[in-house]
């Protein structure tokens, strides 16, 4: 399939007229929150970190956020705005920074999602619910497989896990990204399967068809559940996570009730 195909799938900042609005309000209500980080580091590199707001219980579970932007944008920081309901259902909330291409590879930012992880479970004592947007939640399913020990269980939004028709997108000018890159790196390619209600992968309604084909697959492949959001696309569908009575909100409390 060609480039225009592959972009027409992945290329929000072209898809959706008002994407640099979408993030302007995130970062501006993600400041306006009254609530206080602790920074640890887990790397010298100045976005290898991870974040805590609230106070964790020793021995229970401690939601984590795992931002998107295709492995190469975006901040832990300006996504804070979603971490509010995750408190309120767990007492505190995580939040997971890494490093980006094109200054390091997929296998790094692997690990650096790894490494954060394995600190959170040091510091709090508290086994993790890992939730992840777009490229976030490409790691977060990753997490599965890379610290399935720390992991109690994955909420997966708007992910990636067949990350083969990348390699023929707008990201291989942008980052350089080529089949070596993507190699080995697609949990669609890497899993053998899963229990059901180990994760589950929301996609919204009005997201690429390339994104629920993802979705269905990989359930259908090694399991778990597929929810659809209604009224939302690849955006917005953060909005329905940081609202307390949005449908992703309720899945996770469900989730971490079942814990």
């Amino acid at each position: 399939m060609s480039l225009d195909y592959w972009n027409s799938q992945f290329q929000f900042t072209r898809l959706l007229p008002d994407f640099q609005d979408h993030l302007a309000r995130m970062a501006d209500r993600s400041a306006a929150l009254d609530l206080t980080f602790e920074r640890r580091a887990t790397g010298p590199h100045p976005r290898q970190f991870v974040e805590l707001t609230g106070t964790p219980k020793p021995g229970g579970i401690l939601p984590v956020f795992i931002h998107g932007g295709y492995w190469r944008e975006l901040t832990a920081e300006m996504h804070r705005f979603v971490l509010p309901p995750l408190v309120t259902a767990c007492n505190a909330a995580g939040n997971l920074e890494y490093r980006l291409l094109p200054e390091v590879t997929l296998p790094d930012i692997v690990a650096d999602m790894a490494d954060g992880l394995t600190a959170l479970t040091r510091i709090t004592g508290c086994r993790l619910f890992v939730i992840g947007h777009s490229a976030g939640g490409h790691l977060a399913t990753m997490a599965l497989r890379e610290v399935p020990d720390h992991v109690a269980g994955v909420h997966s939004f708007s992910g990636l896990y067949d990350l083969t028709p990348l390699q023929w997108s707008f990201l291989r000018e942008e980052v350089g990204l080529t089949a070596n890159d993507v190699a080995g790196m697609s949990p669609l390619e890497l899993f053998d399967g899963l229990g059901t209600g180990t994760l589950t992968l929301a996609v919204g309604a009005d997201e690429t068809p390339e994104f629920h084909r993802q979705a269905q697959i990989f359930v259908h492949t090694h399991g778990g559940d597929v929810m659809i959001v209604p009224g939302t696309h690849h955006m917005t569908v953060l909005n329905d996570l940081a609202a307390p009575d949005g449908l992703l909100m309720a899945e996770v409390r469900r989730r971490l009730r079942s814990l």
